[in-house]
């Protein structure tokens, strides 16, 4: 499975895994919330990967900070 990695511009420590290549799927957090892509990876590299991969699956999306 491909992921989509997304950085919110007004928190440069707000970031976000979609299965949605668009990041429309991605709620906002505040009024300002602009998910903007950054990359591709492939899911095997996500940190935490089980816990994140399974919330991807289910939800499809994940928000974290960092």
């Amino acid at each position: 499975m491909l992921v989509y990695l997304f950085r919110d511009q007004s928190a440069s420590n707000r970031f976000a895994y979609s299965k949605d290549v668009t990041g429309r799927n991605i709620p906002q957090s505040a009024a300002r919330t602009e998910w903007n892509f950054v990359s591709v990876i492939p899911h095997q590299v996500i940190p935490d990967g089980e816990d994140v991969i399974s919330h991807l699956r289910r939800v499809g999306f994940y928000v974290f900070e960092r």
